[in-house]
């Protein structure tokens, strides 16, 4: 039984010594370049975003007036359906206000 326990005890005490030495932080070249490849993905994301909406600017402008004047008005219409189904109580109780964009 002793023996057992006194394996038990060098095997969890080897374990902890291996956590606490994966566990330590990473150089800061590692870092840097950790913190360059979220950059990259944080622009990307900001050029796709930009590149999409300039595509609806795009396919809005290339369509007749009476179709604008439809786009237009299908919009508004939507907008105004959507105010009717908000969230549920308890959302908006603790939701943060945003910010309502001005057009």
């Amino acid at each position: 039984m002793k023996l057992s326990l006194r394996t038990i005890f060098l095997v969890s005490l080897l374990i902890g010594f291996s956590l606490v030495s994966v566990a330590q932080k990473p150089s800061k070249a590692v870092r840097k370049q950790q913190k360059k490849i979220e950059k990259a993905e944080v622009d990307k994301e900001k050029a796709f975003e930009k590149a999409k909406k300039e595509s609806v600017k795009r396919k809005y402008k290339i369509q007749t007036k009476e179709t604008q004047e439809r786009i237009k008005q299908s919009k508004k219409e939507a907008r105004k359906n959507n105010k009717k189904h908000k969230d549920p109580f308890f959302h908006r109780l603790f939701e943060k206000k945003k910010a309502k964009k001005r057009r």
